[in-house]
């Protein structure tokens, strides 16, 4: 609204559902600037760090998610980009469609190798 235009690329849309109707409506309507802080509130960011230490936050992040089988993550990936926004029953089939794609794989052969040789748990 600032730059004289409603949001474009569904913003106007996008935005109310992600943080409701009242909350959407005041930023969209006010243009003011969202902090770091109140972003995270929102849930429009997932973390806030300190400028100094974005990099190394980052790097710990990407090293979480490449732990993990590629398969597997380029198949979350698909599934959460294509079925977001679809109805529960659609989305759950995109996921069924991304599941028996990625199966059998190492991914999935190194978890279930994992799951079998664990250590019982004593009575």
């Amino acid at each position: 609204m600032s730059l004289g235009f409603p949001p474009p690329f569904g913003g106007s849309q996008r935005l109310p559902r992600h943080v409701g109707r009242k909350r959407g409506l005041e930023i969209i309507l006010t243009g003011d600037p969202i902090p770091a802080a109140r972003a995270a509130e929102l849930g429009l960011v997932n973390t806030v760090v300190p400028a100094d230490e974005l990099l190394d936050a980052a790097r710990d992040l990407a090293a979480r998610i490449i732990r993990h089988a590629p398969t597997a993550v380029a198949a979350c990936l698909r599934a959460v980009t294509r079925g977001i926004n679809l109805p529960i029953d659609e989305g759950l089939a995109v996921e069924a469609t991304n599941f028996a794609a990625t199966v059998p794989t190492d991914g999935v052969r190194t978890g279930l190798q994992r799951f079998l040789d664990r250590t019982p748990v004593s009575d």
